[in-house]
């Protein structure tokens, strides 16, 4: 949608704020010609082999000096006749990923497609002139791959980022994995009718460049130090499993009396055998006699063959796309054997990207490679500049493009912070974006009472920290009790039940014993809390534990770490704490907007929800401007969605998630997730319906007075420009039929809908100069509040970049917020405000948060949902992915502590913090 206007709000940043992005002079300058581009085909390649053989075929020749004499690549703005012939002589440019040919000079025809790129359309719609339709995408893409063209052929190119081996920085994350960091570059089109390349660092996983045999040596050895017998039987096992990951990639080989031929040959790995170089045995075909001879094992051929002695005839043998195939004078198929190769033999090509999710491990030391403070990330994207060729004559210049080396610089401003709410005091963080709990109360804490938990404290078999005993353990609890009561909390029994357990291969067991020991312990009470203090954070336990709690008791869970649990640690309660009261019901703070004006008419017993147990109507030291921090006439509903995906080549599902705020100043919310169709960014109907009603019906009830709320701000993660049409018109237009289907026959009433995608993977980074007066903290990073709504924002569209967070480590990445339909014309200031000051009432952190908290606590839940997943990490079977209800269990009939058994439902609190 476009631009209702600009904010206004907040400081002022001088000098102007540096971006990571550069100017492109213009697509068509006054008295410039315009450039129009015509498309050609080239075809008549001779046919050989198919998929990656064929696609280095073709690569070959466009890249060939002979054609790009005659033709621009596959575009060119010479108007050339139609089926003009060319002769390619391959040997110029030699394609590692070609067979051996009798020939390398290919005939090709070049013809015109019609199809043409006129660059002037580009700047026709950046001021208005058109709207944006095939033409104007077209010339984009063209633009694009125009300055892609020259690093493309000199890098290892995935995407719009580029490597080099010889200038790229690299990390070893173990197992054969390496981090290696390049450069991106994108085009974009931004206000002012301009055109700006967007530069950034970028950070990839690749494979290590060695032998087969060393990089499976170390995968094997990842978890217990000891190599995989290849003598034993261990097809089935999870380590020969994990080296399945091979396949795909590509190897050359090398042996003794070895042609340069076949040195420089490269090969693609179809499969990893299961017989080793001793047992795998062919039969090698006589072209003297045209018949197969006798069967061979692969060791005794390199012998004969080769002379070459292998000194690990035991690993298995690697199996490769191609194969070896026979026909007698009859056409008849006499020979058809795959083409293998001794593991040893084998090593990686480089500069291969590795496709799988990594290890928590190396996830950890992917993050310490990547992160990087402001003055090293911008040292360097200008060191990284020349890997992009700007300078060099060819594509560029064809399209009279110049792009300016210099960083360009912006307007922006930050945002005044809003006061942050307890429930006897509040707290001004002003530019800092942080606070702390000392001395605090929870705005709100559990209506009921603490009386039926447990804590059970799982200590590790492998050695490692030491054991905690009961007494440490009493001791634990005992200061987490007195902290949750210091904190306004109701702790009605400090004494839960204890267990001490080592965790073994039967964890399941020992939960359930556990689970059941408080559940006798406590007569039949419903449990309110169960807290696992675990040896360490591998996922097996934790998510096995959540399955347990939330699918199959339906009780409220908080996993320890037991190093926290030291005496020395216990600075880090606090966290803790925060997440123990939001599950109880509560609420850590609120905020108090330090601008916007008082609501109309407010009533300010509805503030505080009755299950919160705060009777009294305006607290010590709280104005009414704190009882509704937004200003929106009450009620307003927020929903936050999320679709998540999982690591290239898993067969778990996606996952759409729902949460949806739960009480008038949007602290609380609830979540639903579920299963979505595989790999699709646009939620499903039937998702929809399922969670959205009963959530829906559950605001209604306890929130909006037994009525729909006026206002809906939708805020939607995940989803490409590309798709934002599409948005609206599926998933949004799903949300509203269930609204109307709602409102049932009342014509007059219509909820107002405001819809807002908030994105995070994108490139755009600020650099504030001038220390704090120009908006930079003491690590460089911008303050929080750093807001930008001119210059690099979408010229026809209503987006701003917002850095609402104080980075702790490494570069602030802002959130690019896109405002697609708005039916309450809300205030542009009050809209930017609205995304900032909420980030202040996460309600487990005592910072400002990066993103919306409607859309964090989706992300949260849907990370939390794989544990439900029965085919999910920690359980004993794999799935393949399919649509599945992740189901938490329901309230118990009978009640004892009081209320209603759907007000108990995990489903409906803050099950996912």
């Amino acid at each position: 949608m476009k631009r209702s206007g600009w904010g206004g709000a907040g400081r002022k940043l001088t000098p102007k704020l540096k971006l990571n992005s550069h100017l492109i002079s213009p697509v068509n300058a006054k008295g410039q010609e315009v450039k129009v581009f015509r498309q050609y085909k080239i075809s008549n390649f001779v046919q050989i082999g198919s998929g990656d053989e064929k696609r280095g075929l073709i690569k070959a020749v466009l890249e060939s000096p002979d054609l790009l004499n005659e033709l621009d690549g596959a575009w060119s703005n010479s108007n050339l006749k139609d089926g003009i012939s060319l002769t390619v002589d391959l040997d110029r440019n030699r394609s590692p990923h070609l067979p051996a040919r009798p020939t390398n000079k290919i005939s090709v025809v070049f013809t015109s497609t019609k199809a043409e790129i006129d660059l002037d359309v580009v700047y026709r719609y950046m001021i208005g002139e058109l709207e944006f339709d095939d033409d104007v995408k077209n010339a984009i893409n063209f633009l694009d791959h125009v300055i892609r063209q020259w690093p493309s052929r000199e890098h290892t190119t995935i995407k719009r980022s580029y490597f080099n081996r010889e200038i790229s920085q690299r990390h070893y994350l173990e197992s054969g994995v390496e981090a290696t960091s390049g450069i991106y570059q994108s085009i974009r089109m931004a206000e002012a009718s301009q055109l700006v390349v967007n530069v950034d660092v970028s950070n990839i996983a690749f494979w290590e460049c060695q032998n087969f045999k060393d990089i499976i040596d170390k995968m094997a050895k990842k978890n217990d130090g000891k190599a995989l017998d290849w003598r034993g039987n261990n097809q089935t096992s999870s380590k020969f499993d994990m080296i399945k990951r091979l396949k795909g990639t590509w190897f050359t080989v090398e042996y003794k009396n070895q042609s340069e031929e076949a040195r420089k040959r490269h090969w693609k790995v179809a499969a990893i055998r299961p017989e080793s170089a001793k047992d795998f045995k062919f039969r090698r075909w006589n072209d003297m006699t045209g018949v197969a001879g006798p069967e061979i094992t692969v060791d005794e051929y390199y012998w004969q063959q080769y002379r070459h002695k292998l000194l690990n005839p035991d690993l298995p043998v690697v199996q490769t796309t191609k194969t070896i195939k026979k026909q007698d004078k009859h056409g008849k198929t006499v020979l058809d054997t795959p083409i293998v190769f001794p593991m040893e033999l084998c090593t990686m090509q480089p500069d291969q990207r590795y496709l799988h999710k990594l290890d928590e491990k190396q996830t950890s030391q992917m993050i310490r490679f990547a992160v990087k403070p402001p003055d090293s990330r911008l040292k360097k994207i200008n060191t990284g500049l020349r890997m992009l060729g700007w300078d060099k004559k060819g594509f560029l210049d064809l399209c009279g493009l110049k792009i300016s080396p210099e960083q360009i610089r912006i307007e922006a401003r930050i945002l005044e912070a809003p006061r942050v709410v307890f429930k006897q005091s509040q707290i001004n963080p002003r530019e800092s974006g942080k606070w702390n709990l000392t001395n605090q109360k929870f705005f709100a804490v559990n209506k009921v009472p603490l009386v039926s938990w447990g804590v059970m404290v799982v200590n590790s078999a492998n050695g490692g920290l030491p054991a905690i005993e009961k007494p440490n353990a009493d001791k634990f609890v005992a200061e987490l009790v007195k902290k949750y009561s210091e904190a306004g909390g109701l702790v009605k029994n400090p004494n839960p039940v204890v267990h001490l357990r080592t965790l073994r291969k039967d964890l399941a067991s020992e939960i359930q014993h556990f689970y059941d020991e408080v559940k006798h312990h406590f007569q039949g009470m419903r449990i309110q809390m169960l807290v696992f203090i675990l040896p360490d954070t591998s996922p097996g336990p934790y998510l096995r534990i959540k399955r347990f709690c939330d699918c199959q008791w339906g009780v409220f869970s908080q996993c320890v770490q037991a190093k926290v649990t030291k005496m020395e640690a216990y600075q880090y309660m606090p966290n803790l704490l925060m997440k123990f009261n939001a599950k109880l019901g509560g609420v850590t703070n609120i905020i108090a907007s330090q601008h916007l004006e008082e609501p109309p008419k407010p009533k300010p017993t509805t503030v505080y929800r009755k299950d919160f147990g705060n009777t009294s109507i305006t607290p010590p030291g709280i104005s009414r401007k704190a009882q509704s921090p937004t200003n929106e006439p009450p009620p307003t509903m927020y929903i936050g969605t999320d679709v998540s995906h999982p690591a290239p080549g898993s067969q778990a599902p996606s996952y759409a998630t729902m949460t949806v705020s739960m009480d008038k100043t949007a602290t609380r919310y609830s979540a639903a997730v579920q299963t979505n169709q595989s790999r699709d960014e646009i939620i499903s109907a039937r998702n929809i319906a399922y969670y959205l009603e009963p959530l829906l019906q559950k605001w209604i009830n306890d929130v909006g007075g037994r009525r729909l709320p006026d206002h809906v701000y939708y805020f939607r993660d995940g989803v490409g420009e590309s798709r934002f049409k599409e948005l609206l018109e599926t998933e949004v237009a799903d949300i509203k039929q269930i609204f109307r289907r709602l409102n049932g026959t009342n014509a007059q009433f219509r909820v107002k809908f405001t819809v807002v995608v908030a994105e995070k993977r994108h490139h755009i980074r600020f650099f504030p100069e001038g220390g704090a007066k120009g908006g930079a903290d003491e690590n460089h990073n911008p303050l929080p509040g750093t807001i930008v709504d001119h210059d690099i924002t979408d010229p026809r569209g209503n987006d701003i970049y917002l850095c609402s967070h104080r980075a702790l480590k490494g570069t602030a990445r802002p959130t690019h917020y896109t405002m697609l339909m708005d039916e309450a014309n809300v205030p542009v200031d009050r809209f930017q405000r609205i995304l900032y000051e909420h980030c202040y009432q996460y309600i487990r952190s005592t910072t400002a948060v990066s993103l919306h908290p409607a859309v964090y606590y989706a992300h949260l839940a849907s990370k939390r949902a794989r544990a439900h997943d029965i085919s999910g990490p920690g359980n004993s079977q794999e799935t393949p992915a399919r649509l599945a209800r992740l189901d938490m269990k329901r309230p118990e009939t009978t009640v004892n502590q009081g209320g209603k058994p759907e007000d108990e439902w995990i489903g409906h609190g803050m099950w996912f913090i």
